[in-house]
C-alpha cells in the first residue's frame, strides 16, 4: 500500500509540475515576473529562492500555482510592465495557455516514448467468449455482441480498421467507443466475418461494453501462497478439466462453476504431467467475488519498436484520440448519462489508482500519467474561475472592450471560484474515501 501510495503521489506530483512549469517559463519569456512558484498549496514545506521567485513545496500536496507580480489587488501595484495585469492581454492569454499546452506536450511526449522504446504487457489471445445477461449491464434483451452475430470462439483480427494482435487491443477499441458503430472483422472456422457492434455504455464508468470476455485457457499461470488453490494443491501449469463433474473449456466456465460457493467444498479435477488427479477446492470471498487465488495463464506480448518521427506521429494521434474520447466522457458525465459520483475520481482515487497502475510497469506508469494529463490540459481550459480558461476570457474581454478588468472585481470572482472548487474537491474525496470503504 505505502509503494502505491508513494508512486501515486510521484506520478501526479510530476503532471502538476509539468504544468506550472509550462505558466512559469511563458511567463519569464514573456517578460512578467514570477514572485512564487508554488508545488501544491499552504505554506512551503521546502522553499529556495531563485533570481526573484520563492520555489517551494506547499503542504497540501494537492494542486500547485504561480504566484505573477501585481496580480491581486493586495500586491504592491506599480503598473510596472512586469506585473501580471499590467502586461498586455495578449502575453496574458500566452502565459494561461502555458500550463495546458505544456501538459499536452507531455502527454504527447509520453505517448511517443511508449512507441519508440517498446513494451512487454501480459495479456490474453483475440479469441473471445459472450458474456451472460447476468454478467454484463445492458440495454435490451441480449449483449451488443449476440445482437451482431458474435459467436464463442470467434477471433477478432481488425477493429475499425486496426489489426488486432490480443485482448488488450480489443479493450482499447471498444471502451472508446460507446453508442458508437464500431466495424469488426472475425475470424471463425477458417473464414472471415465482417459486422458491426454498437457498445452499450456503462453508466458507471462511461466505457463501452459489447459484452465478451477473454477466452483464457484453463490452464494455471500462478497460484497464490497460502490462497485456496494453494491449500488444495494445486500448481504453476495443471489444466483443469472439471468442477463438481462439470466440463471445464475455458476460464470463465471454471469462475462460473464456483460463483456463489464460497467457504463451500467443490471437488475439481486437474490434469498434470499426463495424469489426472481429483482435488478439494475451497473458494474464498474476495472483494465481493468467490476466488480461488490463482491466476489463469496469461501470453506476453512485445510490442513493436518504431523510430522517432515514426513514433512522435503515432503519440500525436494517440493524444488527439484521447482529447475526444475525454471530451465526450465530460459530456456524458454533465448529460446525466454516466453516474458522476462513480465515475468521477478526486485526488485521493487518483494517488491510488495511478500507484496501482504504475506498480504494474513503466507502459503503465507512463500510459496513467499521459492519460490524466490529457485532462488536466482540458480541464484548466474550462472558463471557471480560477482556472486557467477564466483567465484568458478576461483578457479577451480586455481586447474587445478595450479596457482593463477592475482587479478587484476579477479577484472576488477568482476567490469564489478558489472556495467552489475547495467544496468540489472536499465532497469529491470524501466521495473516494467512502468508495474504498465501501469495497
Amino acid at each position: 500500500m505505502g509503494m502505491t501510495i508513494l508512486l501515486g503521489i510521484i506520478s501526479i506530483g510530476i503532471l502538476i509540475f509539468v504544468h506550472e512549469l509550462g505558466h512559469f517559463l511563458i511567463a519569464r519569456f514573456t517578460g512578467i515576473r514570477v514572485e512564487v512558484f508554488s508545488i501544491g498549496w499552504g505554506r512551503g514545506l521546502l522553499s529556495f529562492k531563485w533570481k526573484e521567485t520563492k520555489i517551494q513545496i506547499g503542504w497540501i500536496p494537492f494542486g500547485g500555482y504561480c504566484k505573477f507580480a501585481g496580480d491581486s489587488p493586495r500586491d504592491d501595484i506599480q503598473e510596472k510592465p512586469d506585473e501580471f495585469y499590467s502586461s498586455s492581454p495578449y502575453k496574458r492569454i500566452v502565459v494561461a495557455l502555458g500550463g495546458p499546452v505544456f501538459n499536452y506536450i507531455f502527454a504527447v511526449i509520453l505517448f511517443s516514448l511508449i512507441v519508440i522504446i517498446g513494451y512487454e504487457i501480459k495479456t490474453y489471445t483475440n479469441k473471445i467468449i459472450l458474456a451472460r445477461l447476468d454478467e454484463i449491464s445492458v440495454s435490451s434483451e441480449k449483449t451488443p455482441a449476440q445482437l451482431a452475430g458474435i459467436k464463442d470462439g470467434d477471433v477478432i483480427v481488425e477493429i475499425n480498421g486496426k489489426k488486432i494482435h490480443h485482448w488488450d487491443d480489443i479493450t482499447e477499441n471498444i471502451v472508446w467507443n460507446a453508442l458508437k458503430p464500431v466495424r469488426l472483422k472475425i475470424l471463425r472456422k477458417g473464414k472471415i466475418y465482417e459486422t458491426i457492434v454498437v457498445p452499450d455504455l456503462d453508466s458507471e464508468t462511461g466505457r463501452g461494453l459489447i459484452g465478451i470476455q477473454p477466452w483464457v485457457e484453463p490452464v494455471i499461470g500462478n497460484v497464490s501462497p497460502g490462497g485456496p488453490a494453494d491449500r488444495a494443491g494445486v500448481n504453476t501449469g495443471d489444466r483443469i478439466l472439471s468442477v463438481d463433474g462439470k466440463e471445464i473449456q475455458h476460464y470463465v466456465d471454471f469462475y462460473r462453476a464456483i460463483k456463489g460457493k464460497s467457504n463451500k467444498q467443490v471437488f475439481i479435477t486437474i490434469e498434470r504431467s499426463g495424469q489426472t488427479a481429483e482435488l478439494t477446492l475451497v473458494p474464498q470471498l474476495d472483494e465481493g467475488y468467490d476466488s480461488a487465488g490463482l491466476i489463469f495463464q496469461q501470453i506476453t506480448y512485445k510490442s513493436e519498436k518504431y523510430p522517432f518521427y515514426t513514433a512522435f506521429g503515432k503519440g500525436f494521434l494517440k493524444s488527439v484520440q484521447v482529447v475526444k474520447d475525454t471530451i465526450r466522457g465530460i459530456v456524458l458525465v454533465f448529460s446525466g448519462k454516466i453516474q458522476a459520483r462513480k465515475a468521477v475520481a478526486g485526488p485521493v482515487k487518483l494517488i491510488y489508482l495511478s500507484g496501482l497502475i504504475a506498480k504494474e510497469g513503466f507502459i503503465y506508469f507512463f500510459q496513467v500519467m499521459s492519460y490524466i494529463s490529457i485532462a488536466l490540459f482540458i480541464m484548466n481550459l474550462i472558463p471557471f474561475p480560477a482556472l486557467d480558461g477564466s483567465q484568458i476570457v478576461i483578457s479577451l474581454y480586455e481586447i474587445a472592450a478595450r479596457k482593463k478588468p477592475n482587479l478587484n472585481v476579477v479577484h472576488r470572482i477568482q476567490t469564489f471560484g478558489i472556495l467552489f472548487l475547495i467544496v468540489v474537491l472536499i465532497f469529491i474525496t470524501m466521495n473516494d474515501i467512502s468508495s474504498f470503504f465501501g469495497k
